[in-house]
């Protein structure tokens, strides 16, 4: 009636893609790249494990590890998904000769957070995401661009 209606998503268990993200990181205020694999686990529920690098910026450098769960759920064309993202990430900050000195940091935290997803084509599949990293000592929100390619 208003055009919405809800469809089956369409990642299939066995289904795997791999992808490429932009992103950027609130903590350290700066912009990063990152390779990501995704693996249908169940019909509408997905694994994600993805690597992302920030950009040096103000004498630190960032990286972390996400292994995250997504719940897809289609919209009216069946080619644009919404999901909500909950996971584990592993953070490693690097310190580089500002006032601190220097050194290194590493953390673990849990991931929350939501996405779309709009199918190209068959194979093809841009996202937006935003997700924040709940860690003890520097939560950071994180927004991406990906691409995806499925195989």
């Amino acid at each position: 009636m208003l055009g919405l209606g809800f469809a089956q998503a369409q990642v299939h268990q066995g289904e795997t893609a791999v992808g490429f993200n932009l992103v950027y990181g609130s903590e350290i205020e700066s912009m990063g790249i990152g390779p990501r694999f995704q693996y249908g686990i169940l019909d509408q529920l997905r694994a994600e494990v993805g690597l992302n690098y920030f950009f040096e910026h103000n004498h630190m450098s960032w990286w972390d590890v996400n292994i995250n769960a997504h719940y897809l759920v289609g919209l009216w064309n069946e080619r644009l998904f919404i999901y909500p993202l909950a996971g584990l990430n592993y953070t490693m900050v690097d310190f580089k000769g500002d006032l601190n000195g220097k050194g290194e940091e590493n953390h673990v935290g849990l991931n929350l957070g939501a996405g779309v997803e709009y199918e190209l084509t068959e194979h093809f599949g841009v996202n937006l995401e935003y997700r924040h990293t709940i860690i003890r000592k520097v939560d950071q929100g994180v927004i991406g661009l990906g691409l995806n390619y499925k195989f």
